[in-house]
């Protein structure tokens, strides 16, 4: 049977009020995730699902879907990234907590409900201003009923819009205090009955969260030119990065946990600080907020410093606004970050992206355009443009990615022949292969590869020695970054560039192939290779699942492949660790900070301070005992695990792993080619949820600016209702397309629906007491256009 893992991406836009519903669509995508991750542990047999919850109807609906497809693909559904800005940002922060460590969401329903509202959100106002805004109250009726009786039939919105507008004026109204304290108060209520060992992120993988922020002030950046020497501009973007890692299983590494929480409600405070709205978020406030609510702040000076950027110098002086002022779609971050993603089974990715309020197709801007007036200029530079950037430019680059995935198939699958033939005759024939022997073929092997390279391979070699400088010289910024040392990483990377461009100068080959100093320094750094080389191998293994009648190979073993896959994924994570600051000591970090204390002082020397700091770090990355076990690895426990046709065309693509890479590092530069998967998108929005979908439906927090939402309980109540059936409607349709076209006879597709959105609208019932009529619509909507199918769902 085929297994799929559906990895999903998420783009959470901004929008204001229609953040509820972006929490609504949060809410489905929840549900999806964990009823995959309970199906899966139950029919595991784990000894931790007997000691899950019980899953709700909606969450039972879809592992019924999944339960249905099981027979043609066993589907896994996992998020591992999310990016989201202003009211994006805040949905994104939730519902990555809730999937790091398996909580529950509704609390942050109740928030959305109850106190996202103009009257909860404004600032208490005293003093004799109350009193004088009184006095223009006919005046502000007058206006509300000539100018916005077509738009606005509702009592409750139109009384609170008047007494918003007799709210402060020239201040912002929204009290960015009170947010903090119900956003605190959500993220504790998640805390209720949990188990902190639980958590939705599959073992070995990642999930990392993406928020933009926008930084008032601004932090001065220094750009190397020519002439003059440099030049420096002030940077306002900030993209604050959260990453939770499940290592091994009952122990996630994560910056979601309780511990967290003041990182990540200040993080949500600052990208949705509405300008005009709110009053910009600052340090001060949340600390206010959290001495009068009695919570600790364990981690905010390396939060303050790690992701701000700032000292105790400079944290007074700085604020954050909106993050949709500088990037509201943020696609760039999850598209980077998924392309070098691990998965454990076959991949489907999706990159999905929410937008509530998507552009109208039949709206027509032709004819005589009227000049905009000062205010609506004003209200457009800070809101509506920045809110509707172009996505174009990222999308073009995602199917630039996929074009290239498409090709590097293609060429690897045809050099693999010429590979296996050149190495073939360097593996010994007998059954047995010692690690020791699996040494020797590898460093022939690459040898060959070199020597048959020719003067290609200096291209090869000058990238992977300005590949390695640029990593070290980051790590090295990083290792020795204090409040009192400047920031160097540009003088360092010139002078492991200059470092590097000597050793091989004096080379005797004139390539550095095989000069015993390049050797011995990329035996002792070259962390990124042993990656590539890793990844490769696990792209070997995920061709040996499949198992057609045209081959005389055994039917593969799963558990074995994945086993096998699981210890190489544990490799890849303990390289990785040697390119973060974490994984050395105090002598590192000495010899950093004296290497970065040169640069500032102007000295041009590098053999005298570059080669002892590079000797120092190659002794604590000890990649030459790596190297042996995964020589180990490959020769005997892959022996153990795999079939003997199967173990020899793995010990082929590690062993020819150096004629690929010197094809595949030239172009792609990076550690990335191992999955080789195409990235596809899909859109929730209203107008894509089609199954449901009724001429003329708007959301209500579109209204008045997208503040709508504010102003009227049920309208929140419909805008979250709806998130939650356009969510259910489209995760539906990606599901199977992920399983293929087909899968499923169209009758079980309309159950499957019926029932999904029959569950929600059973959960929401007694909860949503503002829309009576509008829950009793839908319910009648969903029977008139599932008929058959409807009174079978309630059965179930």
């Amino acid at each position: 049977m085929k297994e799929i893992e559906l990895r999903l991406a998420l783009v959470l836009y901004g929008g204001v009020s229609l953040a509820i519903y972006m929490h609504g669509v949060s809410r489905e995508i929840l549900n999806l995730v964990r009823a995959s991750s309970y199906r899966l542990d139950r029919n595991a047999g784990s000894a931790q699902s007997a000691e899950m919850p019980p899953l709700q109807p909606v969450q039972r609906a879809y592992q019924d879907l999944l339960d249905l497809l099981s027979g043609v693909a066993d589907i896994r559904v996992v998020v591992d990234a999310i990016a989201g800005a202003s009211a994006g940002g805040v949905n994104g922060i939730m519902l990555a907590r809730a999937i790091a460590h398996d909580l529950p969401l509704e609390s942050h329903s109740e928030m959305w409900l109850e106190n996202a509202d103009v009257t909860r959100l404004s600032r208490p106002q005293s003093g004799l201003s109350r009193y004088l805004k009184l006095s223009i109250s006919p005046v502000l009726d007058q206006l509300i009923s000539s100018r916005l009786d077509k738009q606005i039939k509702s009592v409750e919105t139109r009384e609170k819009l008047r007494q918003f507008m007799q709210a402060r004026w020239f201040s912002p109204p929204f009290s960015g205090e009170r947010f903090i304290g119900w956003m605190l108060d959500a993220c504790l209520k998640m805390e209720t009955g949990n188990s902190s060992d639980r958590t939705l992120i599959p073992r070995g993988q990642t999930l990392d969260l993406f928020v933009t922020i926008t930084d008032y002030n601004g932090v001065k950046r220094r750009i190397l030119l020519d002439d003059p020497a440099f030049v420096e501009e002030w940077d306002h973007r900030r993209i604050l990065k959260f990453h939770a890692v499940h290592r091994t299983r009952g122990f996630v590494e994560s910056q979601f946990d309780a511990d967290n929480i003041p990182e990540l409600v200040f993080t949500a405070r600052a990208t949705s600080s509405f300008p005009g709205a709110f009053p910009p978020a600052t340090v001060a406030e949340m600390e206010r907020v959290l001495a009068k609510s009695g919570h600790a702040w364990p981690g905010r000076e390396a939060f303050l410093g790690r992701e701000l950027c700032l000292t105790p110098d400079t944290t007074a002086q700085h604020c954050f606004v909106d993050g949709s002022v500088v990037m509201n779609k943020p696609f760039a971050p999850v598209i980077e970050v998924i392309e070098e993603r691990p998965a454990a089974r076959e991949v489907a990715r999706r990159l999905i992206y929410v937008d509530p309020a998507p552009v109208d197709m039949s709206e027509n801007k032709s004819g005589p355009m009227e000049l905009p007036g000062f205010f609506r200029v004003i209200l457009a530079s800070l809101a509506h443009i920045p809110r509707n950037e172009p996505i174009g430019d990222d999308l073009k680059e995602l199917e630039q990615n996929n074009r290239r995935s498409r090709w590097l198939a293609q060429l690897i699958d045809a050099t693999g022949p010429v590979v296996e033939q050149a190495v073939m005759p360097l593996l010994p024939k007998r059954r047995s292969i010692t690690a020791e022997v699996l040494s020797k073929c590898r460093r022939d092997a690459t040898n060959t590869a070199f020597e048959q390279a020719g003067f290609a391979f200096l291209n090869y070699q000058s990238l992977k020695l300005h590949a390695l400088a640029e990593r070290l010289a980051g790590l090295t910024h990083r290792l020795g970054h204090t409040a009192d040392l400047p920031i160097r990483e540009e003088a360092v990377l010139s002078l492991f560039s200059k470092h590097f461009n000597t050793l091989s100068a004096e080379s005797k080959d004139g390539l550095g192939r095989t000069d015993p100093h390049i050797i011995a320094l990329l035996r002792g750094l070259d962390v990124d290779y042993r990656i590539r080389r890793l990844r490769f191998a696990i792209r070997k293994l995920n061709g040996f699942y499949q198992h057609g009648k045209a081959t005389s190979l055994p039917v593969p073993d799963a558990n074995a492949l994945d086993h096998l896959k699981g210890l190489l994924y544990e490799q890849i994570d303990h390289l990785g660790w040697r390119w973060t600051e974490r994984f050395f000591g105090g002598k590192s970090r000495e010899l950093s900070e004296g290497l970065l204390a040169v640069t500032a002082s102007g000295n041009c020397g590098t053999e005298e301070h570059v080669e002892p700091f590079l000797e120092g770090l190659s002794k604590m990355m000890g990649l030459v005992d790596l190297d042996r076990l995964h020589d180990e690895l490959f020769a005997e426990t892959a022996c153990d695990l795999l079939d003997r046709e199967r173990h020899l065309s793995l010990l082929r693509s590690y062993v020819g792993f150096g004629f690929y890479d010197l094809i595949t590092f030239p172009v792609l530069q990076r550690n990335d080619f191992s999955e080789v998967t195409e990235i596809l998108v899909d859109r929730i929005s209203p107008r894509d949820a089609a199954s449901l979908y009724t001429e003329g439906f708007e959301l209500k927090g579109k209204a008045l600016n997208s503040f709508g939402a504010f102003f009227n309980r049920s309208w929140r109540e419909h805008d979250y209702l709806w998130g939650r059936l356009n969510a259910a409607d489209r995760l539906v349709s990606i599901v199977l397309s992920s399983a293929g076209e087909g899968t499923l006879p169209q009758q079980q597709i309309n159950q499957a629906r019926a029932r999904i959105f029959l569950a929600i609208l059973e959960e929401e019932r007694d909860k949503l007491a503002a829309i009576p009529e509008e829950l009793e619509r839908v319910d009648t909507l969903i029977r008139s256009i599932y008929p058959d199918f409807a009174h079978v769902a309630e059965e179930v």
